[in-house]
């Protein structure tokens, strides 16, 4: 394989990374959102319906607040259990390191006229088999729970 199509190799594998790492990262902005929200509602609902039951004293309210309590403390452990936010932040700082790669890449391909030496494209497959590793690493170090 030439050398032309060694940085088309990379470049390709950049490509498909940083796609797949957008969207993750998209996907777990959602979750982290969607994490934050339910548990607030439902802590503030909670209180709402305490509040409403000191006036009203149903219990029909004291029975939807039981309900409601339970399900901010299922939120909370599915925070914690899932931990979007940190997977969010964790897909983020890969994302800029693949950008960056990239944004190098095409600036070298400018300065050398279409192609850089062979010894820097292999240079740029190492960085981003390190990125692709790092990202894994953390992944795993957030769902074992570090």
């Amino acid at each position: 394989m030439g050398d032309i199509e060694l940085l088309q190799q990379v470049e390709a594998h950049l490509d498909r990374g940083i796609k797949n790492v957008r969207g993750s990262r998209d996907f777990y902005r959602r979750g982290s959102r969607l994490q934050t929200i339910s548990a607030a509602v439902f802590s503030a609902a909670t209180a709402l319906l305490i509040g409403l039951n000191e006036i009203y004293d149903l219990p029909i309210l004291v029975a939807i607040s039981m309900v409601t309590a339970g399900l901010a403390t299922i939120a909370a452990a599915w925070t914690s259990w899932f931990a979007f936010r940190k997977l969010w932040i964790n897909n983020t700082v890969a994302l800029q390191s693949l950008y960056a790669l990239r944004d190098r890449i095409d600036y070298d391909k400018a300065r050398d006229n279409g192609q850089p030496a062979l010894e820097i494209v292999e240079a740029y497959r190492d960085q981003l088999d390190a990125i692709f590793a790092s990202l894994n690493s953390s992944w795993v170090r957030i769902r074992e729970g570090d």
